[in-house]
């Protein structure tokens, strides 16, 4: 009756904003794993120029299962956020763009 969704992003939340430095460097360590094919960050920007990062989203390629990443990025994880995560396996992104990117000239 129904379809399963299958979801190829990761979500990943500090339960702490994190510096822009160390967000890169944890973003670049993600990118480097097998089976990364992007990863995404959000968090607010600040007028100075700085900015804080409070969540990655990472897209899996195809061929590999959300789990074996996780498995993967799961101890870089432990060991760059002591103060603890949050990963989930979903849907973050916009699967296909919409009427008003068309008209702004954002198509994917």
């Amino acid at each position: 009756m129904f379809q399963q969704a299958e979801f190829r992003e990761i979500e990943v939340m500090p339960r702490r904003l994190m510096s822009d430095k160390k967000a890169k460097d944890l973003a670049a360590i993600m990118r480097d794993t097998e089976g990364v094919e992007e990863v995404l960050t959000q968090g607010p920007r600040y007028s100075g120029g700085g900015s804080l990062t409070g969540r990655f989203i990472i897209v899996v390629k195809a061929g590999f299962s959300p789990e074996e990443i996780i498995a993967k990025l799961r101890p870089v994880c432990d060991q760059t956020m002591p103060y603890g995560y949050d990963m989930r396996i979903g849907q973050f992104t916009k699967p296909k763009p919409t009427v008003k990117d068309y008209i702004r000239g954002l198509e994917r």
